[in-house]
């Protein structure tokens, strides 16, 4: 019976993977690029005051699995940042994205996307990317 619950679990962790890193992105940097979309975000809003709120995407959507850790052990549902700070998306084992607010000029809004995936765990090693993007403001508050 422990057996077929971790065959059981395995299957839905794998299922769950498959689901929130779909094979037509190969990651979250190609996502962004392709799409004009952070992965895990819903809401990308610029405020009058030039500062940007990201809102989770925790229903729906690419990366809807992950959160954004508040530092006690809980999360957020969405994070308000002013040019030069940044926060992170995780799933809390293997995947680490770091979102951070460059500026925004021109209605676009230019950032830096880390990447980090450790896939140690399944055999494999930790693969970390950087890229800077530029996506327009999106979602249903725009």
């Amino acid at each position: 019976m422990k057996n077929m619950l971790k065959i059981f679990l395995v299957i839905i962790l794998f299922l769950s993977c498959s689901y929130a890193f779909s094979e037509s992105y190969k990651d979250a940097i190609s996502y962004t690029v392709k799409t004009g979309k952070l992965w895990g975000i819903s809401d990308c809003i610029i405020s009058g005051d030039g500062s940007l709120t990201l809102i989770d995407a925790k229903d729906k959507g690419y990366g809807h699995v992950l959160w954004i850790p508040d530092g006690k052990g809980g999360y957020l549902e969405k994070v308000k940042l002013s040019p030069g700070e940044s926060f992170k998306l995780t799933d809390g084992h293997h995947v680490f994205i770091t979102y951070q607010f460059k500026k925004f000029s021109q209605g676009q809004i230019n950032m830096e996307v880390t990447e980090i995936i450790d896939e140690r765990s399944f055999g494999g090693r930790i693969k970390k990317k950087r890229k800077p993007v530029v996506i327009a403001p999106y979602g249903s508050k725009q």
